[in-house]
């Protein structure tokens, strides 16, 4: 491991050598939305094509129009939504069994083959399973906290003397949602990382033991999570600011900024988990140089030559 580079370069070079994972995701995302998006474009087109009204949705985004379309019983666009998050719950799916190989591919020092890349994601993904499980479980009193201060926050709008107080407790409390979210996020990624370093089989035990791992260095960790969550989410900020400039009939150039924007968050987070295993191994699995003793050759101590007595002269 070359200390030269920073962690993040180190992330970025890996993720750029392995780039045909981010590639994939992208096309199967890209496909599944086309499917997904059948429906709702067969029922509008039925309704929008035969309509002076939908000039206004055309040339620009009018809000009436857009609810009075998506009301229409012919249309029954919020219906359709089940069919398209069916499609999303594929796309996940497909993304959490690529995660062991994804993982496994960023930690090897050369590009694994096909068959032992399908090979990592296989191996893993029942142990993947039960950490989703526990990550429900811990995620449930984070759900019920944001459940609550929604309600406080409506509560305090309505009866507060001061009329922005619900609205400045709706901030600050989702904002704390949002960082236990992300530190619970950050904590399940650093057991995924450690469970295919260490080919770890018990998921209670590597959750606790990557609990201390990411809390015993929260600091460094979570700076380099939040650095790379930062400019994904700068990044969509500028494609939405930019859409609002595209003329509304242009929808090739809509469409293509916003598969940038999709191809830039996929590969931040790829980003994220390649950043996340070269923080393991050279803050976790560092080398300890440990002294061996090393043999050392024989030596063998020279033969004494004894000279022989002298002769004793013959008595005469």
């Amino acid at each position: 491991m070359q200390e030269r580079t920073g962690i993040l370069s180190e992330g970025a070079r890996r993720v750029w050598r392995y780039q045909r994972v981010l590639w994939w995701l992208f096309a199967v995302n890209l496909l599944l939305a086309a499917f997904g998006t059948l429906p709702v474009t067969s029922a509008v087109g039925r309704v929008a094509d035969h309509s002076l009204h939908s000039q206004n949705l055309y040339r620009t985004f009018d809000v009436p129009t857009f609810l009075d379309l998506a009301n229409n019983p012919d249309v029954a666009l919020w219906s359709k939504f089940t069919g398209s998050t069916l499609f999303a719950v594929v796309f996940f799916a497909f993304a959490f069994f690529l995660t062991g190989g994804i993982l496994e591919a960023y930690r090897s020092s050369g590009k694994p083959a096909t068959g032992e890349f399908f090979q990592a994601c296989g191996a893993f993904f029942w142990r993947w399973v039960r950490l989703l499980i526990f990550m429900l479980i811990v995620l449930t009193p984070i759900a019920i906290l944001a459940s609550s201060i929604i309600k406080w926050s409506g509560t305090l709008s309505d009866d507060a003397p001061q009329e922005k107080l619900g609205f400045w407790v709706d901030v600050a409390g989702m904002l704390l949602v949002l960082l236990l979210a992300m530190l619970v996020r950050l904590w399940f990624d650093m057991a995924q990382v450690r469970t295919v370093a260490e080919n770890e089989r018990p998921m209670r035990r590597a959750l606790a033991r990557a609990f201390r791992l990411t809390f015993g260095n929260l600091g460094s960790l979570f700076w380099l999570y939040f650095r790379i969550s930062f400019l994904a989410w700068c990044v969509l900020a500028a494609g939405l600011w930019l859409w609002l400039k595209v003329p509304a009939q242009d929808v090739g150039l809509s469409f293509f900024l916003f598969e940038v924007v999709l191809l830039w968050w996929i590969g931040t987070r790829l980003w994220q988990r390649a950043s996340e295993t070269v923080w393991y191994e050279r803050r976790a699995l560092a080398p300890v140089l440990v002294m061996a003793p090393v043999p050392m050759p024989e030596t063998v101590a020279p033969a004494l030559e004894v000279p022989p007595p002298p002769e004793s002269p013959p008595v005469g």
